[in-house]
């Protein structure tokens, strides 16, 4: 019963990111074109590249863009918002797990959506291309290293 809770609660939760998007949606049409992206290093991620898309990461709802350089290794981490993931191109792997095991990790293809909710430790990795994924979440957000064990 327990479970059958959990994964309703979740439900609702995957669905309430886009509507917490629109609570107040801008004066005018915003557009974004992709070559104007401004992606900055990510010091916690080395080979990954971030991008406000829309939104604050630091103040409420926001969609950011996260371009993985081939080969890229994301340590496991966990975030305090619930994140919507959609992958947008090459190969994104993904696992759940507070320690890093490249056994563990699945191929996701364009197209795939992932929600992992808040606090949920993960990793992920790019494939033999450049990656590129899309996330949206309601901040004030951050990433959060998991300390690795002794």
């Amino acid at each position: 019963m327990r479970t059958l809770v959990s994964n309703a609660l979740l439900r609702l939760a995957a669905l309430a990111v886009p509507v917490a998007l629109y609570a107040q949606p801008p004066a005018t049409v915003q557009v974004v074109h992709p070559e104007k992206l401004d992606y900055r290093a990510d010091p916690n991620v080395p080979g990954v590249g971030i991008a406000v898309v829309a939104g604050d990461p630091k103040t409420g709802p926001y969609t950011i863009r996260a371009r993985f350089a081939p080969h890229t290794q994301a340590a496991p981490h966990r975030h305090p918002d619930t994140r919507t993931v959609t992958v947008l191109g090459g190969f994104y792997y993904f696992a759940e797990g507070a320690q890093f095991d490249a056994a563990k990790l699945r191929p996701f293809t364009p197209g795939t959506v992932l929600v992992v909710p808040a606090g949920t430790p993960h990793f992920s990795a790019a494939g033999e291309v450049e990656t590129v994924v899309q996330e949206s979440g309601v901040g004030p957000t951050r990433l959060e290293l998991m300390q690795p064990s002794p």
